[in-house]
């Protein structure tokens, strides 16, 4: 639909345009007024970092990083391009690099961007007064916002399919105008349409609140101890090394490994095989550490664990990348079992992230009970 400027005495029609004919640039342009009004794609944004890279092992930047009031970090990319080209493969893979950000870390990168912008307030406060929830539910959600002059019906129909599939995205379209030496921008959220948006929201949350319903049965305050284990199996991952040395163990991305951190020694570990179930409880006697610097026992001495007989097939990949490479745990085992005699009933507790707190009474009392241990203290 044509845009019109209306005036005493008659409303002219604007003339199209695009961002390349007016000589308007994606980054020195478009991405740095909107960085500065925000407000404009939402009044609940906050940019905490533009051109965001720091993953390892990857040159990747994210146009520009914001929270919202709900806490959940939001990743917003920009082209000027007329079909929004692959953005949204894009931005979902952004997206998946920042789902584990914690809120110390999203305080030091707001802190970085200030003062590479000269801005002098306090990162940590202005986060704090910005957010409606608090720290403890810092980044329960990560979402996407999609900004072009134009979006493809394939773009818009994989973005659809996304949103349900609670992967929460939506798109802006900036369309230029002109009139005479005037610019016009046309700024329109397009996924979901404003008028159901509500809806989709509310319908969204609806699945969520049942879903979490039916997982957090018995869930109730971290009782300090307890973090659940998902140890899954692959060529440089096997349970029978892990019983066997005493460890826990992820690799492949950030996403991964940076759950491992925050399992501390002493904790007590409920480790569950995804799709088999509960094989192991032990505690914690070492803290995360790479694989090259993992050592163990063995018949012809202490040797790095990578170096040591295995029946996983290569522990040693990406040594030298902190994230890429296997992170280990140190555990001395209270009780574990073959996989082929998993403990699972329906309604334990069951997360993909590799690890986090474990506040499901229910699954506690049922695993210790299973393997003979008592669910108050550790052995």
């Amino acid at each position: 639909m044509a845009i019109y400027q209306y005036g005493t005495d008659r409303i002219e029609k604007l003339t199209e345009s695009t961002f390349q004919q007016l000589g308007i640039q994606e980054r020195q342009d478009l991405q740095r007024l909107l960085r500065d009004q925000i407000e404009i794609l939402s009044p609940d944004l906050l940019v905490i970092s533009e051109e965001f890279g720091s993953f390892d092992g990857s040159s990747r930047r994210i146009d520009l990083l914001a929270i919202d009031r709900l806490g959940s970090v939001v990743v917003i990319e920009l082209k000027r391009t007329e079909d929004g080209g692959h953005m949204e493969l894009q931005a979902v893979r952004y997206a998946a690099m920042v789902s584990n950000l914690r809120f110390e870390e999203a305080v030091e990168i707001f802190g970085e961007y200030l003062s590479k912008r000269k801005i002098d307030c306090d990162p940590h406060e202005t986060i704090t007064e910005w957010l409606n929830v608090g720290i403890d539910d810092f980044n329960l959600s990560t979402k996407i916002v999609l900004v072009s002059a134009e979006f493809s019906k394939e773009l818009t129909s994989a973005v659809l399919w996304l949103n349900e599939q609670s992967v929460q995205i939506s798109c802006v379209r900036i369309r230029p105008y002109t009139r005479e030496s005037a610019v016009f921008l046309d700024i329109q959220q397009i996924v979901p349409l404003p008028e159901a948006e509500d809806y989709q929201v509310q319908v969204r949350l609806k699945q969520q609140s049942e879903l979490k319903a039916r997982q957090s049965k018995g869930y109730g305050p971290w009782n300090g101890q307890d973090f659940y284990i998902a140890q899954g199996e692959y060529p440089d991952a096997n349970w029978d090394d892990c019983r066997k040395y005493g460890f826990v163990v992820a690799g492949g991305g950030a996403k991964f490994t940076r759950p491992f951190d925050r399992v501390h020694v002493g904790a007590r570990v409920l480790v569950h095989i995804p799709k088999l179930g509960y094989v192991g409880v032990g505690k914690v006697t070492e803290s995360n550490t790479t694989v090259d610097q993992f050592v163990v026992q063995t018949a012809d001495g202490p040797m790095p664990i990578h170096q040591a007989p295995l029946e996983a097939d290569d522990m040693s990949q990406h040594i030298g990348n902190r994230d890429l490479c296997c992170n280990l745990i140190r555990v001395e085992w209270i009780k574990t079992v073959d996989r082929k005699d998993a403990f699972w009933r329906k309604n334990l507790f069951a997360n993909q992230n590799t690890a986090c707190k474990l506040r499901d009474a229910d699954t506690i009392q049922a695993v210790c009970k299973h393997f003979g241990i008592d669910a108050q203290h550790q052995e």
